[in-house]
Protein backbone atom coordinates (compact mmCIF):
# COMPACT_ATOMS: atom_id res chain seq x y z
CA UNK A 1 0.00 0.00 0.00
CA UNK A 2 1.52 3.05 -0.91
CA UNK A 3 2.59 5.10 2.19
CA UNK A 4 0.55 8.60 1.02
CA UNK A 5 -2.64 6.08 1.26
CA UNK A 6 -1.65 4.50 4.17
CA UNK A 7 -0.71 7.65 5.64
CA UNK A 8 -4.50 9.42 5.33
CA UNK A 9 -6.03 6.36 6.70
CA UNK A 10 -3.96 6.92 10.06
CA UNK A 11 -5.11 10.74 9.91
CA UNK A 12 -9.13 9.79 9.51
CA UNK A 13 -8.46 7.00 12.12
CA UNK A 14 -7.54 10.05 14.29
CA UNK A 15 -9.98 12.33 13.79
CA UNK A 16 -12.36 9.76 14.05
CA UNK A 17 -11.18 9.09 17.61
CA UNK A 18 -11.01 12.56 18.09
CA UNK A 19 -14.52 13.13 17.62
CA UNK A 20 -15.72 9.85 19.67
CA UNK A 21 -13.95 11.66 22.41
CA UNK A 22 -15.26 14.93 22.16
CA UNK A 23 -18.83 13.06 21.65
CA UNK A 24 -17.79 11.25 25.16
CA UNK A 25 -17.37 14.50 27.25
CA UNK A 26 -20.25 16.79 25.97
CA UNK A 27 -22.16 13.62 26.60
CA UNK A 28 -21.13 13.76 30.25
CA UNK A 29 -21.18 17.59 30.53
CA UNK A 30 -24.60 17.11 29.18
CA UNK A 31 -25.63 14.19 31.99
CA UNK A 32 -23.84 16.55 35.01
CA UNK A 33 -25.65 19.68 33.78
CA UNK A 34 -28.64 17.72 33.55
CA UNK A 35 -28.51 15.88 36.69
CA UNK A 36 -27.36 19.59 38.69
CA UNK A 37 -30.32 20.91 37.20
CA UNK A 38 -32.87 18.44 38.50
CA UNK A 39 -30.87 18.37 41.98
CA UNK A 40 -31.57 22.13 41.99
CA UNK A 41 -35.26 21.50 41.30
CA UNK A 42 -35.52 19.37 44.12
CA UNK A 43 -33.80 21.44 46.77
CA UNK A 44 -36.05 24.41 45.57
CA UNK A 45 -38.94 22.10 46.80
CA UNK A 46 -37.18 21.11 49.39
CA UNK A 47 -37.16 24.80 50.87
CA UNK A 48 -40.89 25.14 49.90
CA UNK A 49 -41.72 21.83 51.58
CA UNK A 50 -40.38 23.54 54.53
CA UNK A 51 -42.52 26.53 54.62
CA UNK A 52 -40.13 28.39 52.82
CA UNK A 53 -41.38 30.27 49.42
CA UNK A 54 -38.96 30.58 46.65
CA UNK A 55 -39.63 32.00 43.07
CA UNK A 56 -37.27 29.49 41.20
CA UNK A 57 -36.24 32.40 38.79
CA UNK A 58 -34.80 34.05 41.36
CA UNK A 59 -32.36 31.14 41.62
CA UNK A 60 -29.29 30.69 39.74
CA UNK A 61 -28.82 28.18 37.47
CA UNK A 62 -25.36 27.67 37.69
CA UNK A 63 -22.40 29.04 39.99
CA UNK A 64 -20.13 30.97 37.59
CA UNK A 65 -17.98 32.93 39.90
CA UNK A 66 -14.76 30.96 40.68
CA UNK A 67 -12.66 31.87 43.77
CA UNK A 68 -9.94 34.39 42.89
CA UNK A 69 -6.99 35.23 44.79
CA UNK A 70 -4.96 39.03 44.62
CA UNK A 71 -1.33 39.02 44.94
CA UNK A 72 -0.28 42.57 45.75
CA UNK A 73 1.05 44.85 42.64
CA UNK A 74 3.78 47.80 44.10
CA UNK A 75 3.54 49.36 40.34
CA UNK A 76 0.06 48.79 40.04
CA UNK A 77 0.31 51.25 42.77
CA UNK A 78 2.61 53.75 41.59
CA UNK A 79 0.41 54.22 38.18
CA UNK A 80 -2.62 54.16 40.01
CA UNK A 81 -1.81 56.85 41.91
CA UNK A 82 0.05 59.25 39.18
CA UNK A 83 -3.21 58.71 36.89
CA UNK A 84 -5.22 59.92 40.47
CA UNK A 85 -3.07 62.80 41.02
CA UNK A 86 -2.38 63.73 37.41
CA UNK A 87 1.45 63.59 36.79
CA UNK A 88 4.44 61.58 38.11
CA UNK A 89 4.47 61.05 41.67
CA UNK A 90 7.15 60.33 44.12
CA UNK A 91 6.90 57.02 46.07
CA UNK A 92 7.88 56.46 49.90
CA UNK A 93 8.09 53.75 51.83
CA UNK A 94 6.75 54.00 55.59
CA UNK A 95 7.38 50.71 56.74
CA UNK A 96 5.34 48.21 57.47
CA UNK A 97 4.47 47.17 53.76
CA UNK A 98 3.08 50.60 54.14
CA UNK A 99 3.86 53.10 50.48
CA UNK A 100 3.17 56.61 50.29
CA UNK A 101 3.01 58.11 46.71
CA UNK A 102 2.33 62.13 46.24
CA UNK A 103 2.96 64.88 44.26
CA UNK A 104 1.94 68.44 44.27
CA UNK A 105 -1.54 67.58 43.64
CA UNK A 106 -1.92 65.46 46.75
CA UNK A 107 -1.03 61.87 48.06
CA UNK A 108 -2.11 58.28 48.46
CA UNK A 109 -1.07 56.11 50.97
CA UNK A 110 -1.96 52.47 50.44
CA UNK A 111 -1.44 49.57 52.57
CA UNK A 112 -0.78 45.63 52.21
CA UNK A 113 -3.98 44.67 52.70
CA UNK A 114 -5.87 47.00 50.22
CA UNK A 115 -6.86 49.75 52.54
CA UNK A 116 -5.41 53.35 51.31
CA UNK A 117 -5.83 56.84 51.96
CA UNK A 118 -5.71 60.06 49.63
CA UNK A 119 -5.36 63.56 50.71
CA UNK A 120 -6.31 65.65 47.65
CA UNK A 121 -5.90 69.67 46.75
CA UNK A 122 -9.89 69.85 46.35
CA UNK A 123 -9.41 72.61 43.88
CA UNK A 124 -7.57 70.59 41.54
CA UNK A 125 -10.00 67.65 41.71
CA UNK A 126 -13.68 69.44 40.38
CA UNK A 127 -16.38 66.80 40.55
CA UNK A 128 -18.93 69.07 38.15
CA UNK A 129 -22.51 69.27 38.89
CA UNK A 130 -23.25 65.50 39.01
CA UNK A 131 -20.63 65.01 42.04
CA UNK A 132 -21.48 61.47 42.18
CA UNK A 133 -20.76 60.99 38.44
CA UNK A 134 -17.37 63.23 38.89
CA UNK A 135 -16.38 60.73 41.77
CA UNK A 136 -16.93 57.43 40.00
CA UNK A 137 -14.75 59.55 37.02
CA UNK A 138 -11.91 59.99 39.79
CA UNK A 139 -12.05 56.75 41.17
CA UNK A 140 -11.77 54.86 37.47
CA UNK A 141 -8.57 56.71 37.05
CA UNK A 142 -7.19 54.77 40.32
CA UNK A 143 -8.41 51.60 38.50
CA UNK A 144 -11.96 51.46 40.52
CA UNK A 145 -14.92 50.58 39.19
CA UNK A 146 -18.26 51.50 41.46
CA UNK A 147 -21.59 52.66 42.18
CA UNK A 148 -23.35 55.22 44.48
CA UNK A 149 -24.43 53.65 48.12
CA UNK A 150 -24.62 56.67 50.14
CA UNK A 151 -24.48 60.40 49.59
CA UNK A 152 -24.99 62.34 52.97
CA UNK A 153 -23.52 65.64 53.05
CA UNK A 154 -20.51 66.14 51.85
CA UNK A 155 -19.50 62.26 52.13
CA UNK A 156 -20.31 60.06 48.99
CA UNK A 157 -20.23 56.33 50.00
CA UNK A 158 -19.65 53.62 46.81
CA UNK A 159 -19.70 49.97 47.06
CA UNK A 160 -16.96 48.43 44.49
CA UNK A 161 -17.27 46.02 41.75
CA UNK A 162 -14.91 43.61 39.91
CA UNK A 163 -15.51 42.72 35.76
CA UNK A 164 -19.15 43.53 36.77
CA UNK A 165 -19.50 41.68 40.09
CA UNK A 166 -20.38 43.08 43.30
CA UNK A 167 -17.41 43.29 45.84
CA UNK A 168 -19.90 43.47 48.88
CA UNK A 169 -16.99 43.95 51.59
CA UNK A 170 -15.09 46.81 49.40
CA UNK A 171 -16.09 50.42 50.02
CA UNK A 172 -15.02 53.46 49.45
CA UNK A 173 -15.65 57.16 50.95
CA UNK A 174 -15.04 60.39 48.63
CA UNK A 175 -14.88 63.99 51.15
CA UNK A 176 -15.98 66.55 49.28
CA UNK A 177 -14.72 70.14 50.22
CA UNK A 178 -16.42 72.83 48.23
CA UNK A 179 -17.10 71.74 44.55
CA UNK A 180 -13.98 69.51 44.70
CA UNK A 181 -12.92 66.12 46.09
CA UNK A 182 -10.59 66.62 49.32
CA UNK A 183 -9.99 62.74 50.66
CA UNK A 184 -10.72 59.30 49.81
CA UNK A 185 -10.70 56.13 52.11
CA UNK A 186 -11.55 52.79 51.68
CA UNK A 187 -10.00 49.71 50.22
CA UNK A 188 -9.66 48.34 47.02
CA UNK A 189 -8.48 45.48 45.05
CA UNK A 190 -4.20 45.65 45.89
CA UNK A 191 -3.17 43.86 42.32
CA UNK A 192 -5.33 41.43 39.16
CA UNK A 193 -7.43 38.72 40.98
CA UNK A 194 -6.48 35.57 39.14
CA UNK A 195 -8.38 31.78 39.88
CA UNK A 196 -7.48 30.17 43.15
CA UNK A 197 -7.53 26.55 41.94
CA UNK A 198 -7.24 25.72 45.71
CA UNK A 199 -10.81 25.97 46.22
CA UNK A 200 -13.52 24.68 45.29
CA UNK A 201 -17.90 26.15 44.85
CA UNK A 202 -20.22 24.74 45.95
CA UNK A 203 -23.48 23.11 43.90
CA UNK A 204 -26.16 25.02 43.98
CA UNK A 205 -28.57 22.03 45.53
CA UNK A 206 -25.94 22.08 48.44
CA UNK A 207 -26.05 25.46 48.80
CA UNK A 208 -30.06 25.87 48.96
CA UNK A 209 -29.81 23.50 51.54
CA UNK A 210 -27.04 25.26 53.62
CA UNK A 211 -28.55 28.10 53.21
CA UNK A 212 -32.33 26.92 55.23
CA UNK A 213 -30.04 24.90 57.75
CA UNK A 214 -27.65 28.19 58.24
CA UNK A 215 -30.63 30.26 59.10
CA UNK A 216 -31.90 27.86 61.63
CA UNK A 217 -28.67 27.73 63.04
CA UNK A 218 -28.69 31.31 63.68
CA UNK A 219 -31.90 30.96 65.34
CA UNK A 220 -33.90 32.78 62.40
CA UNK A 221 -37.17 31.77 60.38
CA UNK A 222 -37.73 33.12 56.94
CA UNK A 223 -41.08 32.13 55.01
CA UNK A 224 -39.93 33.65 51.79
CA UNK A 225 -36.64 34.38 49.54
CA UNK A 226 -37.16 37.85 47.62
CA UNK A 227 -33.76 37.97 45.82
CA UNK A 228 -30.36 36.64 44.99
CA UNK A 229 -27.47 38.44 43.97
CA UNK A 230 -24.41 36.99 42.82
CA UNK A 231 -21.21 38.19 44.20
CA UNK A 232 -17.78 38.41 45.97
CA UNK A 233 -16.55 38.65 49.58
CA UNK A 234 -13.56 39.93 50.14
CA UNK A 235 -10.71 38.97 52.88
CA UNK A 236 -7.56 40.35 53.45
CA UNK A 237 -3.91 39.36 55.27
CA UNK A 238 -1.32 41.97 56.52
CA UNK A 239 1.53 38.89 55.62
CA UNK A 240 -0.57 37.11 52.45
CA UNK A 241 -2.19 37.37 49.40
CA UNK A 242 -6.15 38.47 49.47
CA UNK A 243 -9.02 36.80 48.82
CA UNK A 244 -12.48 36.88 47.04
CA UNK A 245 -15.02 33.58 47.65
CA UNK A 246 -18.00 34.13 45.42
CA UNK A 247 -21.20 34.39 47.80
CA UNK A 248 -24.64 35.28 47.25
CA UNK A 249 -26.26 37.76 49.37
CA UNK A 250 -30.07 36.43 49.85
CA UNK A 251 -32.97 38.85 50.80
CA UNK A 252 -35.75 37.16 52.69
CA UNK A 253 -38.78 38.43 54.35
CA UNK A 254 -36.84 38.79 57.94
CA UNK A 255 -33.43 39.48 56.68
CA UNK A 256 -30.80 39.68 54.53
CA UNK A 257 -28.01 36.82 55.07
CA UNK A 258 -24.37 36.03 52.66
CA UNK A 259 -24.11 32.60 52.04
CA UNK A 260 -20.44 31.52 51.29
CA UNK A 261 -20.21 29.37 48.15
CA UNK A 262 -17.37 27.73 49.32
CA UNK A 263 -17.59 26.58 52.81
CA UNK A 264 -21.52 26.72 52.99
CA UNK A 265 -20.95 28.82 55.99
CA UNK A 266 -24.08 31.47 56.24
CA UNK A 267 -24.22 34.84 57.93
CA UNK A 268 -26.51 37.83 58.86
CA UNK A 269 -26.03 41.05 56.62
CA UNK A 270 -27.18 44.38 58.58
Amino acid sequence: MPWTKLKNIILMILVLTNLCLLAFVLGQMFQTSRQEGQAREEAISYLRDRGVQVDEGLIPKSVDLLPQVVERDLAGEERGAAALLGGPVQVEARGGEVYRCFNGSGSIQFHSDGSFSAQLEASAFPLGEDRAAGALALLERLGIQGELLEEEGEALTFRQFWDGVPLFDQQVTLICQGEGAAILSGRRLAGPPAVDTSRRTITIATGLIGFLNGVGALGDVCNQVDGVEPGYSSAASLSGPMTLTPVWRVRTDTGAYQLDLVTGQVSRVS
